[in-house]
């Protein structure tokens, strides 16, 4: 497995940590965070979502598919501008930017394992399997 699919599949394991409470202990986390805890359908819906999305890095990590670690660093970098934008535009709590770091670290381990094996996450011309 290459260094750029390790971070992938690794990744993996953090989206599964993240979707396992929300769909067996949402009430937990929302009180954690501070969110009222009513109506709990919606949470576990997302936790089933966030699943699957740690089905599909935890697989496509060990099959090595290149293209995808690309859009996969393109999509978590983009996440730090658009949740700053729901904050502003939405006058949201700023602390909901903490929910992105993880993914944005993530990001930037996989951009820099793609460099290092020659691949720009950001440059169309670069898909190439390491």
């Amino acid at each position: 497995m290459s260094a750029s699919a390790r971070t992938i599949f690794y990744f993996s394991f953090y989206v599964f940590a993240a979707g396992v409470p929300m769909v067996l202990a949402p009430q937990l986390i929302l009180q954690v965070l501070g969110f009222p805890v009513e109506g709990l359908d919606w949470i576990r819906f997302l936790g089933v979502v966030v699943l699957i999305v740690g089905y599909y890095y935890f697989n496509l990590g060990r099959s090595g598919i290149v293209p995808f670690f690309r859009w996969s660093v393109q999509m978590r970098i983009a996440i730090v501008p658009v949740f700053v934008a729901l904050i502003l535009i939405f006058d949201m709590k700023a602390f909901y930017i903490l929910f992105v770091v993880p993914d944005f670290l993530g990001a930037l381990w996989t951009w820099r394992a793609l460099a290092r094996e020659g691949v720009n996450p950001f440059q169309s011309g670069s898909i190439r399997t390491p």
